[in-house]
């Protein structure tokens, strides 16, 4: 698209600044680093003066509900006369259906590899979330003298790299992610309370959705592949809703020897979306093959199929193709 525009960290909190009705949009199927740096920006923005809004396609999950409490969410009729900012949106898709509804987008912070910017941005690739691209951006308004850190900033963005980077546990937490994150902690905040509600406390429904994918865990090419298969007719059946599956990919990427996980899940309108993880191989690139994208260990994409066991067919295929061709598996 042409005429979007490149920042850099002064830019962009320059453009912050001059921000007028500001409104925040997340990405469809919202996770805890669009929630949290959106939620991060919005206390950002009230810090200067301004009175943000946010605006999702999706319902925001229940277990993140918590970190936009002190916010409202945008009607559609208030998006006409507002300023649209999106955070951990690498693509205009990933919008979802609430595009239709914005005026356009002046600002898009992100930190995909993959992506296609559809806006002036400040894109930091290969950052460990789009809350630490975020942390970037309050470094520099904090140098400018505009704001200052504060517990009710660090609070959500201390959640979105948290999220993002599984408690620390991946490999895209960099020195500088743990650095910034102790900063955060500095500030005060009660962050073994936030790590408890993204990653231990589960509802019933959440927990009987990942016993139900725990068994139905299947392995392929020697183990190196494990998958499962989450049909409307399976959500029906255990009365839960799609986001009581959201951590499904935790289950099945946890069995011993897996190089690459994916789930797969057919979403209402008859899609069938994958969610893809990796210990080390290229999973994006996977990703891409469908259109999708995202990073090297954490990708997702919608395969068109038949049906679902169809899909994770077109799936294994393209997975075999990449990175275990015949000839060069062990």
């Amino acid at each position: 698209m042409s005429g979007i525009k490149e920042l850099g960290v002064r830019e962009c909190a320059e453009r912050i600044l001059g921000l007028d009705r500001p409104v925040v949009v997340m990405h469809v199927r919202p996770d805890g680093d669009t929630v949290g740096s959106a939620a991060a920006l919005m206390a950002i923005l009230h810090k200067l003066g301004k009175a943000p809004l946010y605006a999702c396609s999706d319902p925001i999950p229940e277990r993140l509900e918590f970190l936009l409490k002190d916010y409202r969410e945008a009607y559609h009729y208030e998006l006409s006369n507002s300023t649209i900012v999106t955070v951990d949106i690498p693509t205009r898709e990933q919008i979802g259906e609430l595009y239709d509804y914005l005026p356009g987008v002046s600002l898009m912070i992100d930190h995909h590899d993959i992506g296609t910017p559809f806006a002036d941005n400040y894109i930091i690739p290969g950052a460990s979330s789009a809350g630490e691209v975020l942390m970037t951006v309050l470094e520099e308004l904090i140098e400018m003298g505009a704001v200052k850190l504060t517990e009710d900033i660090a609070y959500p963005l201390y959640a979105a790299i948290s999220s993002d980077t599984g408690c620390f546990r991946y490999s895209n937490a960099t020195p500088d992610t743990l650095r910034r994150s102790a900063s955060l902690i500095e500030c005060g905040i009660d962050y073994p309370d936030i790590n408890h509600r993204l990653f231990n406390s589960k509802t019933p429904r959440q927990i009987r959705a990942e016993s139900f994918v725990a068994e139905r865990v299947r392995t392929e090419l020697d183990g190196r592949v494990s998958y499962a298969t989450v049909t409307k007719r399976d959500r029906q059946s255990e009365g839960a809703l799609l986001e009581h599956f959201d951590t499904a990919i935790d289950v099945v990427r946890s069995v011993e020897n897996a190089e690459i996980s994916f789930v797969i899940k057919e979403m209402d309108n008859g899609d069938f979306k994958a969610s893809l993880r990796s210990t080390g191989k290229d999973v994006a690139c996977v990703a891409a093959a469908f259109g999708g994208g995202g990073h090297i260990r954490a990708a997702g994409c919608t395969v068109k199929a038949k049906n679902i066991d169809d899909a994770a067919r077109i799936m294994l295929q393209e997975i075999e193709k990449i990175h275990y061709p015949k000839g060069e598996q062990e």
